[in-house]
């Protein structure tokens, strides 16, 4: 039984993530609430939003070991929620044909409607709900803007119309996993942030990752977010082989990345000391990621509650669309 990605598929996420350092530089943070044109031009020439489409379908036909790679590189480069609701697009039962092509907002449940994370340039959003998601199309009726607190633009969406395509089980499996590896990568993000400062930030003549306290918390990030990364690998290999515990691995993969980003983020800033806690700086990029992200995943705590419910992973059933293939 295979419990890691191969070496070949880790290679290929390798070559991935050299390319995204070019194409998402952590300062446009600073400048822009959401990815630009160019951005989603360059990542959608990379071929990522096509990793898992069928090659029939113009895609590369690979699995969730590959997907959930790629979605870690682009949390470590604090990607836009917008870019992972691209990705997990792909994964949708569409009845009306093919998608159109380019970004797509992403939406999670609001006290009074969905919150959008609205990219200007998308026509399509993906309404993440507690037990579903779909796809809708998007008119400048269906929206009014927020103040928001966030990197990114909000709004909050006031009517749709039926929806473009809806996600089986199989596909909501896919997008918790996208979920939880983006949030992995946030993780790790933090904790190289943390690292690198506390490697040339010096205090008393010496540098502050010299010093016992400094140095447990990198440890402990490192420990969180190592555990993070190989949970969702994990569940991804366990998606590309059907096993029935999938979805217990997923939703455990969520938690433990969720929980490894809000603590890398939170240390991070701790590590960076005043500086860190300026707007001007890049520590509290990554909160404000994690924050968002796990809003749209769902939250800690329904997905608590879901684990707890599993008295018996013996008896775990895989995802129906799995036996109708």
């Amino acid at each position: 039984m295979q419990y890691h990605p191969t070496r070949d598929q880790r290679n290929l996420a390798a070559m991935l993530e050299d390319a995204l350092i070019a194409i998402l530089p952590l300062e446009r943070l600073h400048t822009q609430a959401g990815e630009s044109e160019t951005t989603w031009s360059e990542l959608e020439a990379l071929g990522l939003f096509g990793l898992s489409l069928p090659e029939s379908e113009g895609g590369s036909g690979l699995g969730a070991a590959e997907e959930v790679l790629a979605a870690a590189a682009l949390g470590r480069r604090l990607a836009n929620p917008c870019v992972f609701a691209r990705l997990g697009a792909a994964h949708a039962r569409r009845g009306r044909g093919r998608l159109p092509a380019g970004p797509v907002s992403v939406a999670f449940a609001g006290g009074s409607g969905p919150i959008a994370v609205h990219d200007p340039l998308a026509h399509i959003v993906l309404v993440r709900e507690p037990d579903g998601a779909a796809l809708y199309e998007l008119s400048g009726e269906d929206r009014a803007a927020i103040d928001s607190p966030w990197l990114d633009r909000l709004v909050r969406l006031e009517s749709l119309s039926e929806p473009l395509a809806t996600f089986d089980d199989a596909g909501l499996l896919r997008l918790r996993l996208i979920d939880a590896a983006a949030l992995a990568g946030v993780a790790d993000a933090a904790l190289r942030a943390a690292v690198a400062y506390a490697g040339v930030r010096e205090q008393f003549g010496r540098p502050i990752g010299s010093f016992q306290a400094v140095k447990h918390h990198c440890a402990d990030m490192a420990v969180r977010t190592r555990e993070a990364l190989d949970l969702s690998t994990f569940a991804a290999v366990a998606i590309d082989q059907r096993r029935p515990e999938a979805a217990f691995l997923v939703d455990s993969a969520f938690v433990s990345a969720a929980t490894a980003a809000l603590f890398c983020a939170g240390k991070n800033i701790q590590i960076h000391g005043g500086i860190g806690f300026s707007e001007e700086a890049d520590a509290h990029l990554a909160l404000k990621r994690t924050r968002l992200l796990t809003a749209i995943g769902g939250g800690l705590e329904p997905t608590l509650e879901r684990l707890g419910a599993v008295a018996d992973l013996s008896s775990a059933a895989p995802p129906r669309a799995w036996a109708m293939e």
